[in-house]
């Protein structure tokens, strides 16, 4: 098909790909030269020429300019010859071309915007092509094609970024107006922060904030989900939740289960109640038992039922979906209320979330770590995310965990703003076992017991060990140190 065809239908601004390109023929020298290329990489690259002729054109230059080598009609030949890409766009004719299209250095960033804006464009194009067709195609499933199209579109969009520096005088503006505000709260929390209901880890961590990814890691049976869904409850009680939501997902149990748990810490009635619906207690002779299971139960539920709280119990989720999902729950409560929205997310657990990354699981891991740290910063929500713990922790002496037992991979502690370890004594009572070996017995721990919440790292403040009281039999969380709530 002829190219006039083409470009009638096609973004592209071929004419000011060579103003761009002729702009460093109108300059002063190798140092200027190389300045024009920093704006330039600022905002386009290779990739966002049309033309293939000036793609290889804007390479030669850029090679050049690597090796600190000016850039005259002479040299861009001799770099386009030794790459074997001269005769492929027409030899010393089409440098003349370029040079005669009198570009100028003033206008280097309108240049790269425009002819940025036509490859985004085009992008877009592509992928709605690709959409188009295997929308067609019957073995499509359709929740696969959305989550893979909105995993392209963040590419682009991610390739469209403003990566305009802040001025400090501007970012010292907004620290001060918030030093302000804080010194006039008697709130040990920041800004915008959701509690954890916890003092001293609040005092530690200044809440939950926006844009952070805060890992809470354990080995399994520890009680890490139930602390999780207490830290839920939580913010989601809290004032400063506002008219926002509570957003958990969880791969492992159904809603009901969810559900059966938060129950019982919430009403103080044991799970094998709650499960079995023996034995539980009730008001007699007429007169309302505050004291009894039922009683416990119908306040509670009556109390969770006016919560902001959303459940997503899919099996094998995505990173892509999870995106999706949110992002949807977000402009629809944005919709029904302009103070509404996504206040919390919590996920349980990270290394259960299906990824694309095929190559190993450590990279994997870290692939979907450094995708829920940038989609904290997207909604501007903290993330809280359940993370499992290497067996390395079982053949050591002392069995607190530490960073370097983050399973799967390290960047888990490179990506998270907040680690947090849960830790029991009595988990390792049994002779040193623990729930890897064919002789462990979970039965075994008792159900009421001290559990150590270790910050091992702590972006807002210091590393401390804060000391709760979990009881299993209610899946609930207390303060356990006096002098620390």
């Amino acid at each position: 098909m002829e190219d006039s065809i083409i470009n009638n239908h096609i973004p592209q601004e071929v004419q000011t790909e060579k103003a761009l390109l002729s702009a460093f023929f109108y300059t002063s020298g190798l140092s200027e030269q190389q300045d024009v290329l920093d704006r330039m990489l600022g905002i386009i690259t290779a990739d966002d020429f049309y033309d293939v002729k000036n793609k290889k054109f804007f390479q030669a230059i850029n090679e050049l300019l690597n090796d600190d080598k000016i850039v005259e009609p002479l040299t861009v030949s001799d770099q386009m010859k030794a790459d074997k890409s001269l005769d492929s766009v027409g030899g010393e004719g089409y440098i003349s071309e370029v040079l005669s299209s009198d570009g100028t250095i003033a206008n280097v960033e309108n240049y790269a915007k425009a002819v940025h804006e036509k490859a985004t464009q085009r992008r877009l194009i592509d992928l709605f092509n690709q959409g188009n067709g295997l929308a067609h195609d019957p073995a499509s499933q359709s929740q696969d094609l959305i989550a893979e199209i909105r995993s392209k579109l963040d590419s682009i969009e991610d390739q469209s970024e403003n990566t305009d520096f802040i001025e400090l005088k501007k970012s010292l503006s907004n620290t001060i107006d918030n030093l302000n505000t804080a010194a006039r709260s008697n709130s040990i929390l920041r800004e915008g922060a959701l509690p954890s209901d916890y003092p001293y880890l609040d005092k530690l961590t200044k809440g939950w904030q926006q844009n952070n990814l805060v890992i809470l890691a354990a080995r399994p049976a520890v009680g890490k989900t139930a602390f999780a869904l207490n830290l839920a409850i939580n913010a989601a009680k809290s004032k400063e939740i506002g008219k926002k939501t509570v957003v958990i997902f969880n791969m492992e149990m159904d809603d009901q289960s969810l559900s059966t748990r938060i129950l019982a810490a919430n009403a103080r009635v044991p799970m094998d109640k709650l499960m079995t619906g023996r034995n539980l207690t009730q008001s007699s002779n007429g007169q309302v038992d505050p004291n009894a299971d039922w009683t416990r139960i119908m306040l509670a539920n009556e109390r969770l039922s006016r919560l902001n709280i959303h459940l997503d119990t899919t099996p094998g989720i995505r990173i892509n979906e999870i995106r999706a999902k949110l992002r949807n729950l977000q402009s629809q409560l944005q919709r029904e209320d302009p103070d509404g929205g996504i206040g919390l997310v919590i996920i349980d657990y990270l290394q259960l979330i299906e990824s694309d990354v095929t190559e190993s699981r450590q990279q994997a891991v870290a692939a979907i770590s450094r995708s829920l740290k940038k989609l904290a910063g997207e909604l501007n929500v903290p993330i809280i995310a359940l993370s499992q713990l290497s067996r390395g922790v079982e053949g050591r002496t002392t069995k607190r965990p530490m960073l370097s037992d983050l399973r799967d991979s390290g960047a888990i502690e490179q990506d998270a703003d907040i680690v947090m370890f849960l830790y029991r004594d009595d988990y390792y009572d049994q002779d040193g076992h623990s729930e890897d070996d064919d002789d462990f017995d979970e039965s075994a721990i008792p159900d009421r017991g001290p559990v150590e919440l270790i910050i091992a790292k702590n972006r807002q403040g210091a590393n401390s060990t804060v000391k709760l009281m979990f009881d299993r039999s209610i899946q609930f969380y207390g303060n356990l140190d006096p002098r620390q709530a």
